[in-house]
Parts: structure tokens; C-alpha cells; sequence
């Protein structure tokens, strides 16, 4: 049964309405809402829904418009759809915190002719760890702390019409982060990402690094963590993938993928290693498999399956080569899967269980290094995001009670005055904590 995505729902629908509204359409009659959450645009919701009856609107097509009737009392606005697609193509939320809960944001993105949802749902099943696992594991005082969000590109490999390289995507993916910044608190980021999508995070976050732009420096500051999984850093082993992209767009794409001395790679490993500052100011982790894959093999009928013969498509030297301080057991680990199934868990999965636990771990020790709310502003150095040690709340006369939406846990007031030590410049000065 496959999952789709039904975007632009109204900010006070719950899920019954939600659920209500679907069954109320002519061709729909079982759909069942599996997970709703705010919109990164911070108008509507994004919902998850699967149907056990396709709509005949959802047969011949990937999308489905459905538009939302005006009441009497709705203010003139532009038309308002709910539009149902199953190709997940940019960022989708799948669960959001409460306001005063959320901590952190995580974002995961799929790998070489994957799919944003499928590629992290288990396989001949509907668990999806990231939507109906991680989101509940990940908490503070009993209460989910995190936003979790997937996002989706077109990487198809077989009678591919794009054209795009790896820049290309990390272009169109930093588009996507940059809606991060409608909130008036930036939290700490850990990036997740499978094959591809590992090198499209490396890929973006090296564009961020080394822009100008003030919304591009507060985003790389707020990134805390990377975990990859089957990332081929050092390339992959192609030789089933290039008969399939054939002569296609998409062919230079495919061969920059290679482990024969791709220039591309060894460019962006290079210089991936200082994006995210020194030893210590934040943790890239890897994942690799331990288990050959079955590789594309051209049927009868001029199709591709995955019946060709067994290989390791990413070595553990490929996998593990990232920075030179996190070689060791601290910051890599096997797991017996092959290349696809190693963000593929089933409920109450062993495996999960390791990879909660290193996420759960990078997410506390984000807490710590990213302690300060990216709205302080240093006057002196005229720059966000460089403040150290907690702010000293003018009204009760302490440190380090602050949350990350600059709310004073001891005296339960946000938007005052607090001294504040920018270490950049050195400067101790009064900053104004916005309010959240």
C-alpha cells in the first residue's frame, strides 16, 4: 500500500477533519490519515495519508488538486487545494513538537534513485522509522523534542531527463533550508543522509560555507550534525548504473559516482573538512553495510530489476572516509544490511536501536554546543550566533536557565535584557533576547 503526501491543509484542521474531508470527495472512500504536522512554511499542515482503494484521480497521475470551499465567513484570500502526490519532491514535516517543546530540527534525505518516503520505510511494510519511531524516542522530560522532516529530488537512474550534477541538487536543497529561517528561533540542525543524499548534504553545506549571505551563515552555524549511511565519499561501484542511464542526461552524474579517481569526490571531500568548524564543534557519524547488494539487471522486456549479480556497492573505506579526527569506533559503525536496507527498519528493529542511540547522542550533545539561540546579536561585531556561556537573565540574576527559544526557565519570562559574552570579539555587551 503506497503512502502519499496531501499538502496545504488548513493550520486549525485535525486529523478527523482532515480524514473526513478526503472520505467526503466521489472517489474516496478509505483513506486513513497516518501523520499531520506543520508545513515549513508556516501557513498550512503536510499530511501522510494511504488509501486501501487508490482514487481513480490518483490512478493515471501523481497528483490530485482538490480545492477547499469558501464558508461565509472566510476572509478573501487566494483559493485554497488540498493537493495529494506520492513523489514527495522537496521538504515534508512528519511530525512536529509543540512550540515550547521543539529543540531541534533533523532532515533526511534518500539516495540515488530513491524515494524521500519509501526509501526509509521498511521493506513490505508501512513502518517509516523517521515519521512513526524516532519522532517519539527522541524527548526531554517525556515530551518529543524534535522535527522531523524528509526531503525529496528526482534522481531516477533509468530513462533519467535531467540533466542536474551534484551542485545542482545542493543548490535546490539549500532553497529548501532557507525556509527554516520564517521562524524567529533557528534550532540546531542534524542532517541525515543515505548514498546520494549524503554527498547533496556535503555538497550543500559547502555552498552555505562559503556565502556571503547572512541567512547561508546563520543556517551552516546551526547545523550541529551529519550522519551518513552508505555515503560514498570516496565513490561507488557503477558498473550496473551506467547500462541503465545509458546515453541519458544524467550519465555524467552517474560516472562522478565512481571509486576510479572521481575529481568531483575528491574535490568535496577536500573541502568538506572545515565546513562545519574545528575537532569539536560538531560530529559527522557513518553507517556502512556489511552485506553485498543485488544489483540492475535488464529483463526481457527491456526493464531494470534488481536481479543482477551480488556486490558491495559502497566499501567501508568509502563509507568512513570523512574527516580525519572521526576514523575511529566513536564515529563509524557497520551494520549487516546492504545498501538500500540500511535506513530500512522494521518495528522494534535491533539496528534502530543503534542508530536511536548515536542520533539521540549527537541531538544532547547539540543541546550543549549550540546552546545560544542564533537571535542573539552582537552589536560590536555586527554578526549573529557567536554568543558563548549561557545569558544572564536581568530579572532573576542567574545563568544558564535559557531554552532555545530565550525563555528564562527560573523566572519564566522571555524578551528582557541579558549580558552576553560573544566570543568572536570578545566583547561583553547587552543584547536583547527577541521575543519567541
Amino acid at each position: 500500500m503506497s503512502t502519499y503526501r496531501v499538502r496545504g491543509v488548513p493550520a486549525d484542521w485535525g486529523d478527523q477533519r482532515l480524514q473526513s474531508f478526503l472520505n467526503d470527495q466521489e472517489t474516496v472512500t478509505d483513506a486513513v490519515i497516518q501523520s499531520l504536522a506543520h508545513d515549513t512554511n508556516g501557513i498550512c499542515q503536510v499530511a501522510t495519508t494511504t488509501f486501501v482503494n487508490l482514487p481513480s484521480q490518483l490512478q493515471h497521475a501523481h497528483s490530485w488538486s482538490i480545492p477547499i470551499p469558501r464558508t461565509p465567513n472566510t476572509k478573501r484570500t487566494r483559493k485554497q487545494y488540498l493537493t495529494i502526490d506520492k513523489d514527495f519532491h522537496g521538504l515534508t514535516t512528519l511530525y512536529t513538537p509543540s512550540s515550547e517543546d521543539h529543540k531541534i530540527d533533523i532532515i533526511a534525505l534518500s539516495g540515488l534513485g530513491g524515494h524521500a518516503f519509501g526509501s526509509f520505510k521498511e521493506k513490505g511494510g508501512s513502518h517509516m522509522w523517521l515519521r512513526d519511531y524516532l519522532p517519539y524516542d527522541l524527548t526531554s522530560e517525556d515530551k518529543p523534542i524534535a522535527r522531523v522532516m524528509i526531503y525529496g529530488y528526482d534522481s531516477t537512474v533509468s530513462e533519467s531527463k535531467s540533466m542536474q550534477n551534484l551542485e545542482d541538487f545542493a543548490t535546490v536543497f539549500n532553497g529548501s533550508l532557507q525556509t527554516l529561517m520564517n521562524t524567529a528561533t533557528i534550532r540546531p540542525i542534524i542532517l541525515i543522509g543515505h548514498s546520494l543524499g549524503g554527498l547533496i548534504i556535503k555538497q550543500a553545506l559547502i555552498s552555505l560555507s562559503g556565502s556571503e549571505n547572512k541567512e547561508s551563515r546563520t543556517l551552516i552555524r546551526a547545523v550541529y550534525g551529519v550522519v551518513f549511511f552508505g555515503t560514498p565519499h570516496h565513490g561507488m561501484d557503477i558498473s550496473s548504473l551506467i547500462p541503465m542511464a545509458g546515453n541519458g542526461p544524467n550519465r555524467s552524474l552517474i560516472e562522478s559516482l565512481s571509486h576510479n579517481n572521481s575529481q568531483i569526490l575528491t574535490m568535496q571531500h577536500r573541502e568538506f573538512h572545515k565546513v562545519l568548524g574545528d575537532e569539536g564543534e560538531s560530529e559527522v557519524f557513518c553507517f556502512y553495510e556489511t552485506l553485498k547488494s543485488p544489483t540492475a539487471q535488464q529483463d526481457q522486456f527491456g526493464g531494470w530489476t534488481m536481479t543482477g549479480p551480488d556486490a558491495f556497492l559502497v566499501t567501508k573505506s568509502s563509507a568512513t572516509h570523512c574527516r580525519p579526527w572521526e576514523d575511529g569506533a566513536e564515529n563509524i559503525c557497520a551494520l549487516a544490511r546492504t545498501h538500500s536496507e540500511l535506513v530500512k527498519f522494521k518495528p522494534n528493529d535491533s539496528d534502530y536501536d543503534i542508530v536511536k542511540g548515536k542520533i539521540e547522542g549527537i541531538c544532547k550533545r547539540a543541546f550543549v554546543a549550540r546552546g545560544v539561540t542564533f537571535d542573539l546579536y552582537c552589536k560590536k561585531c555586527e554578526e549573529y550566533g557567536h554568543m558563548a556561556d549561557a545569558p544572564h537573565c536581568v530579572d532573576c540574576s542567574e545563568f544558564g536557565h535559557t531554552q532555545y527559544d530565550v525563555h528564562c526557565w527560573k523566572c519564566h519570562r522571555s524578551g528582557h535584557y541579558a549580558n552576553q559574552h560573544c566570543y568572536k570579539c570578545q566583547y561583553w555587551c547587552l543584547l536583547l533576547l527577541l521575543e519567541s
